[in-house]
C-alpha cells in the first residue's frame, strides 16, 4: 500500500521539491537531520519520476548499517509527512501574495499599528485590484480587506474617520451570491442523477434580488446568474445567448477549472436542444469548444485532454460537417491525449473519419483489431464497423458481427437497459434494412416508418439515410 510521504511526492513537481529541500535545510523549520537525508533520497526518485526504491533501501541511506525497524521507518514516514504538509501551507502562502499582503495588514492590525497597518493595506488593495482574476475568491480578499480596514477605523475612535461599511457590505454580498448561485446551479444539475432533498435557504429572495439588480459590473456573478436563469428556464435560448456572450467576454478574466465549468453548462445546453432536434446547435456547439481550445480549457494541469473530450470533439465536428478541421484537430492533438489512451484514441477517431469520408477500406484495418478497455469506446467501434459492413456489402462479417455484439449487449452488466435496447434495436434494424428487397416499395417505405417512430435505437439519423437511399 503506498504510503502518505509517496502520495504527496509524487503530486510535486520539480520545482516544489527543491523548495522543499530548502524547507527542511532551515533549522527554522526543521532540525531533524535524518528528516533531510531521507528528503534527498528520495527527491533523487522523485526528480527523475523512477520507481522508488524499497524501504530498506531507504533506511539504509538515512541510517547508514543500523539494524532495519520497520517502527522507526513508519515514524520516520510519518514525520516527514507531516514536515512535508507543513512545507505545502508555508508555500501556497508565499505563492499567493495577495493572501499573504493581507495577513501583513491583519497583523498590523492585530498589534494596534496603525501607520503601517494603513500602508499595508494600501498595497494589498492596489495590488488586488491591478490583478485581472475576478473569481469568487478575488471578492472574499475584497471583504477581509474592507473588514480589516473597518476594524482599523474603530481603534482609532474617531467620528471624522471614513468607515467603508457599505464597500464591506457589497464584497461580502458579490462573494456570498457568486457561491450562492454556483451551488444552487450545481445542485439543480445534479437533481437529474441524484436523490437530493431540501430546499435552498434564501434562493427565491436572492434570484428576485438579482432580477431587479443590475449584475453587469460583476462578471462572475452575471455569468452564475444566467446558468441558474438557463436551468430555470432549459427552454428559454436567451439565456444560453447571454451566457456564451459573457463567457466570450470574461472567461479570461476566471481560473481555468471556473471558466470550465462554466463551458460545461453552455455545452449541456446545446445537447438538449440537439437531442430535441434542434441541429442548429451542432454548429454552436463546435464553436464552444474551438472557444475552449483556443483559451487552453481542454487540458489539465498537465496539458493533458481526457480521450472522451477529444472524441466529443470530432463527433461533433463531423456531425456539423466540418471535416477538414475534424482531421486537423485529430493529428494536432492527439499528443495531448495520456500516453496509456492516445494510441487507441487516434486510431478510433481517425476510423469514424474515414467513414464519414466513406473510406470505408481505411476504416476496417483500424477497428478490426483493436481491443479499448472502456465499454462505450467498444460500443461506438462495434456500430461503425457495422455500419462499415453494410456500406461494403459485406453480409457474412455483418451478421458475424452483429451476433457477437448481442452477445456482448447481454453479458456487458455495466451497459445500461436502456443503452442496451438502443444498440439492440440499432442491430436488428440494420439487419433488415440489409435484408429488404427493393423492390417491394411498400415494405420499404414501411421500414422507413418504423424506424422513424422508434425512440429507443442508436444511430437513427444513420438508420433513416439507408432506408432512404433503398426507397429513391
Amino acid at each position: 500500500m503506498e504510503s502518505k510521504l509517496h502520495t504527496l511526492f509524487s503530486v510535486l513537481d520539480v520545482y516544489q521539491i527543491n523548495r522543499f529541500g530548502k524547507f527542511l535545510a532551515s533549522p527554522f523549520f526543521n532540525e531533524d537531520d535524518k528528516l533531510l537525508r531521507c528528503y534527498k533520497f528520495l527527491a533523487l526518485y522523485y526528480k527523475k519520476q523512477k520507481a522508488v526504491p524499497d524501504n530498506r533501501a531507504v533506511w539504509k541511506a538515512v541510517n547508514g548499517k543500523v539494524v532495519f525497524s520497520s517502527l522507526k521507518f513508519s515514524r520516520l514516514y510519518s514525520d516527514l509527512a507531516k514536515k512535508l504538509e507543513e512545507f505545502l501551507v508555508h508555500d501556497a502562502l508565499k505563492q499567493n501574495e495577495q493572501e499573504r499582503l493581507l495577513r501583513v495588514a491583519e497583523i498590523y492590525n492585530d498589534t494596534k499599528l496603525p501607520k503601517y497597518f494603513n500602508d499595508a493595506y494600501t498595497l494589498a488593495q492596489a495590488k488586488a485590484l491591478k490583478q485581472p482574476l475576478r473569481d469568487a475568491g478575488f471578492y472574499l480578499q475584497q471583504f477581509k480587506l474592507e473588514a480589516a480596514y473597518n476594524a482599523s477605523a474603530e481603534q482609532k475612535q474617531s467620528r471624522t474617520v471614513e468607515k467603508n461599511i457599505l464597500q464591506t457590505l457589497s464584497a461580502l454580498d458579490k462573494f456570498y451570491f457568486i457561491n450562492k448561485l454556483n451551488y444552487l446551479a450545481a445542485l439543480m444539475h445534479y437533481k437529474k442523477f441524484l436523490a437530493t432533498e431540501g430546499e435552498v435557504v434564501l434562493a427565491h429572495e436572492i434570484l428576485a434580488h438579482l432580477k431587479q439588480s443590475d449584475v453587469g459590473d460583476t462578471p462572475l456573478l452575471a455569468i452564475n446568474y444566467t446558468v441558474v436563469q438557463s436551468l430555470l428556464e432549459p427552454e428559454n435560448v436567451k439565456h444560453f445567448e447571454r451566457l456564451h456572450a459573457l463567457l466570450e467576454k470574461y472567461a479570461q478574466l476566471f481560473e481555468k477549472d471556473t471558466a470550465r465549468n462554466f463551458y460545461a453548462f453552455a455545452i449541456n445546453f446545446c445537447i438538449r436542444r440537439i437531442n430535441a432536434g434542434n441541429l442548429k446547435f451542432v454548429e454552436i456547439l463546435l464553436e464552444l469548444y474551438k472557444e475552449m481550445l483556443a483559451a487552453n480549457l481542454m487540458y489539465d494541469a498537465k496539458g493533458n485532454m481526457s480521450q472522451f473530450d477529444f472524441k466529443n470533439i470530432v463527433t461533433v465536428a463531423l456531425r456539423a460537417g466540418d471535416a477538414p478541421w475534424a482531421e486537423k484537430f485529430v493529428r494536432s492533438y492527439k499528443g495531448h491525449i495520456p500516453v496509456a489512451d492516445r494510441q487507441n484514441a487516434y486510431t478510433f477517431n481517425m476510423a469514424r473519419l474515414y467513414f464519414y469520408q466513406k473510406k470505408y477500406n481505411r476504416v476496417l484495418p483500424l477497428l478490426q483489431n483493436v481491443e479499448y478497455s472502456d465499454v462505450f469506446y467498444q460500443l461506438d467501434s462495434k456500430t461503425t464497423l457495422i455500419k462499415t459492413y453494410y456500406e461494403l456489402g459485406e453480409y457474412l462479417p455483418l451478421m458475424a458481427l452483429k451476433e457477437s455484439f448481442r452477445i456482448m449487449l447481454r453479458r456487458k452488466k455495466i451497459i445500461s437497459e436502456q443503452n442496451r435496447i438502443n444498440y439492440m434495436n440499432f442491430l436488428r434494424y440494420t439487419a433488415m434494412l440489409y435484408r429488404a428487397d427493393v423492390k417491394d416499395s411498400a415494405k420499404v417505405h414501411a421500414l422507413r416508418a418504423e424506424i422513424a417512430a422508434l425512440n429507443n435505437v442508436a444511430d437513427k439519423g444513420w438508420l433513416l439515410a439507408k432506408a432512404d437511399e433503398l426507397i429513391t
